[in-house]
């Protein structure tokens, strides 16, 4: 793991399981690697790989069966489309800020009040 992102170590595992799935060498339906195998591969403690599968399993990226194992989605990270339809909505509001303060440092740049 790279100590100097400013990503936790978890994260980052996460983050490098997402790259394997989209790059494809993880597929729909694979079987990941146990968890201990999982924090050798990435260095990590036993704790840390299983907090980045809880991260993987609450983001619909795999799931998990008890004593079976954990798998990549069969629709890998389903995004809920109210959760991204409020975000484009928050991200609309803070474009409009933008602008307003833009306008102002304009006004105020050249001298009007």
């Amino acid at each position: 793991m790279d100590p100097i992102t400013s990503l936790a170590a978890y994260q980052q595992v996460a983050e490098a399981i997402k790259a394997e799935i989209r790059s494809g060498h993880l597929r729909p339906g694979q079987r990941l690697p146990s968890n201990r195998a999982l924090s050798k591969q990435y260095e990590v403690a036993l704790g840390t790989a299983q907090k980045a599968l809880k991260m993987l399993e609450d983001g619909d990226w795999v799931t998990t069966t008890p004593a079976v194992g954990v798998f990549v989605a069969a629709t890998p990270g389903h995004e809920d489309p109210s959760t991204t339809q409020a975000l484009a909505g928050r991200v609309e509001q803070i474009q409009d800020a933008l602008e307003s303060l833009r306008e102002r440092v304009r006004r105020l740049e050249r001298g009007d009040r």
